[in-house]
């Protein structure tokens, strides 16, 4: 098995590593059920055989590992994704946000310019009340994870998020939202 780690940052810019060795995949598939804590510590260190990367993780917009394998079984269970990345260009049918149910596109702005188009689809968690907490609360996010499209799982880092486009209407808009249509 190889990973492939990819990073896009603030600046907009994608830093690609690569790692075939199996103790050292091991380590950084231990590391995902701490995902969490990943953009909340103060450095991100890449040591590679030739060089060592150290990277801010507050500007860093989202993680992407990809292997050849399914890898949401590293994960803590609550962090289980239900975004699935598409392309920007996907055409999807309306979004729909129901009392038992959840499926919608997403489109998901940074800091620098970067920016991941996913589709949610999923059972609907909580009360309306529960809910619209969440969505208050969205920015505030340790971390949101996805698939990618090549089926590996990527990491949002909420704290570089500018805004998030639903498809579909809250139901229940959080308190002091402000009511109006796109122009």
């Amino acid at each position: 098995m190889s990973l492939t780690i990819t990073l896009v940052t603030t600046a907009n810019r994608t830093r690609r590593f690569q790692q075939n060795n199996p103790k050292e995949i091991a380590e950084i598939l231990d590391s995902l059920k701490r995902c969490a804590q990943w953009f909340r510590q103060h450095v991100l260190v890449i040591a590679g055989t030739d060089t060592t990367e150290m990277i801010n993780p507050s500007a860093i917009t989202r993680i992407e590992i990809d292997a050849r394998q399914d890898l949401s079984s590293f994960l803590p269970p609550a962090l289980s994704p239900v975004i699935h990345a598409i392309s920007p260009e996907s055409l999807t049918r309306p979004g729909e946000i129901g009392d038992t149910h959840i499926a919608t596109r997403l489109d998901f702005y940074f800091n620098g310019g970067d920016s991941l188009t996913g589709w949610l689809d999923s059972p609907a968690s909580g009360t309306p009340g529960e809910r619209t907490a969440r969505n208050a609360r969205l920015f505030e996010e340790a971390i949101i994870t996805y698939t990618t499209a090549s089926g590996g799982i990527g990491f949002i880092n909420p704290g570089a998020m500018t805004r998030v486009h639903v498809g579909a209407a809250l139901a229940f808009p959080p308190a002091g939202a402000w009511h109006a249509n796109e122009a």
